[in-house]
């Protein structure tokens, strides 16, 4: 199992600026980045891994660099994936069905990946969105949104850029399914005991455990859409 302490911290700090841009908007498109000194003081790295990272981002079309002149954030972001709201037209009991059809395809190999490659601060902050999102349904607030940042928060322990740039449209449809459920309140009482259940395996880094968990979870969500 390889040690996700040794994942390099340009990665880590190409992943962090990636969500400030493209995440955040903290950047907007076309504009200059900050000069290596204030970047690198504010992700609080060296500027040969700030450098580093920025190439990678380079790379992907995210950033680019202007020999003399500075670093940009690209004019014209990538994009990816597939837009669900395509779908649209579907019957909405039928949509939810397949949007959680394909979650049960990739979330659970994404919490085993988790397993294998989360560093130890970010199995702390997927405690702390599950003890957070509890917290919200106990106080009757946006529970589906802080459950969201549960499964997302997963999603980027796996260090897989492909599913961490698809999450954000599964989570446009899974709103929009929310928003119309006459289930909510007994998806809420699923979610809380799922994630628990999810979450004690991931502490683990139990592989195989973390995955039937998340499997498990999306089947209790499919028979729900169902009732």
């Amino acid at each position: 199992m390889p040690d996700m302490k040794k994942v390099k911290l340009s990665e880590q700090t190409a992943d962090r600026l990636y969500e400030m841009i493209v995440e955040e908007h903290l950047y907007e498109a076309g504009s200059k980045l900050p000069n290596e000194n204030e970047l690198s003081a504010a992700l609080d790295v060296s500027r040969t891994t700030l450098r580093e990272a920025i190439s990678f981002l380079a790379v992907q079309g995210i950033l680019e660099i202007r020999r003399g002149k500075g670093t940009f954030v690209a004019a014209e972001l990538p994009t990816g994936g597939v837009d669900l709201t395509e779908l649209s037209a579907l019957h909405s009991r039928v949509r939810a069905r397949d949007l959680f059809e394909m979650r049960l395809i990739f979330e659970p190999a994404t919490a085993a990946m988790a397993c294998q490659r989360a560093t130890d601060e970010e199995l702390r902050q997927i405690r702390k969105k599950a003890e957070r999102m509890e917290e919200v349904s106990r106080q009757g607030g946006d529970w589906p949104l802080a459950d969201q940042e549960f499964h997302l928060a997963i999603i980027k322990a796996s260090h897989n850029e492909y599913m961490r740039r698809l999450y954000p449209i599964i989570n446009s449809a899974v709103n929009e399914i929310m928003q119309i459920s006459g289930n909510r309140r007994h998806m809420q009482d699923v979610a809380i005991e799922d994630n628990r259940l999810i979450l004690e395996f991931l502490m683990k880094r139990d592989e195989v455990g973390a995955r039937h968990a998340m499997s498990i979870h999306m089947k209790h969500l499919l028979n729900t859409l169902q009732e």
